[in-house]
């Protein structure tokens, strides 16, 4: 599911089936909202009114059954740093049951979110204890990733060390920690190296782009998290980009993983599955917009459920 601001266009991540009627946010009473997080199970996303001029409003829905519940405000007076979604597995047709955790900026407090978590048992918000980190290291809007049963985001460097982290918090027992990067990553003296963060069949995953040394050549070293209780990784691949820059252009971004060779890139009005090993591309879509801001994974199935 790709982002663009007050749109959200909805693209397969397997090789492109046969037609399907098209998956979008247009069913929503507002003609513009914001995607702010989707859950793994169950195909349920939470959106927020993306209009200035118009009342805050929070959504749950359902987009591939065009299902939608609006949801009770936060305290939107604080601006939002981050939001994650988890739905419980339940029988198909069983109301769904799902927690949302919103972390919001108070800036009379700068070095910790404030936190708000959504139960769709009490179908309310309830204030949660205070996570001491600072809002400014989160990437704003950046979309959870989910990976060993928590929600992660890439912390940007700290100012004096360097050092990046992860940032973790488990929905279910509203416990947070932060997750070093590997130490050949962080030790790494590259203030250009790009990292992002994806999961490959639930685990956590590093993304790190660095220049080659060599004219116009970018590397790509995926990492995984091989024990995430001690925060352990391994490299998994470290292969060139120069194959795929002569193939499709030097304009193509990474975006996110599908599989530990397979990537999911974008680049102008189209997107594409690309494998590494093979050194090709493997699928490829057209989409309406030149910019993609944000794509979140997102799967579902074609039951209707109660929402909450």
């Amino acid at each position: 599911m790709a982002r663009h601001r007050y749109r959200a266009d909805f693209v397969s991540m397997h090789a492109p089936p046969p037609p399907l009627p098209a998956v979008s946010l247009d069913f929503l009473p507002s003609a513009h909202v914001r995607l702010e997080a989707v859950a793994a199970h169950r195909g349920l996303a939470c959106c927020v009114e993306a209009d200035t001029r118009r009342p805050a409003c929070y959504y749950v829905c359902k987009p591939a059954t065009r299902q939608w519940r609006a949801l009770p405000n936060p305290r939107v007076r604080f601006r939002t740093a981050a939001t994650a979604m988890v739905a419980r597995p339940s029988p198909c047709g069983a109301a769904a049951e799902f927690k949302i955790a919103r972390f919001s900026v108070i800036p009379a407090l700068r070095d910790r979110l404030r936190c708000e978590v959504f139960d769709s048992r009490r179908f309310a918000w309830r204030r949660a204890a205070d996570v001491p980190v600072c809002p400014a290291s989160l990437e704003p809007s950046a979309p959870a990733v989910s990976a060993h049963g928590a929600e992660h985001w890439l912390r940007w460097p700290d100012r004096a060390t360097g050092a990046q982290d992860v940032f973790a918090f488990d929905l279910r027992t509203e416990a947070w920690r932060l997750v070093p990067l590997p130490r050949e990553v962080d030790e790494r003296d590259d203030p250009w190296a790009r990292k992002q963060i994806s999961a490959v069949e639930g685990r956590l995953c590093l993304m790190v782009t660095t220049e080659a040394g060599v004219a116009d050549e970018e590397v790509l070293e995926v990492w995984e998290m091989a024990g995430y209780v001690e925060g352990r990784w391994e490299k998994k691949m470290r292969v060139s980009l120069k194959s795929l820059h002569a193939q499709e252009g030097g304009a193509v971004i990474l975006k996110n993983l599908y599989s530990s060779d397979v990537a999911f890139l974008d680049t102008f009005c189209r997107v594409m599955w690309y494998d590494f090993l093979r050194g090709k591309k493997m699928a490829e879509v057209e989409v309406k917009h030149v910019c993609i801001q944000e794509v979140f994974k997102y799967e579902s199935d074609l039951i209707p459920c109660e929402l909450g």
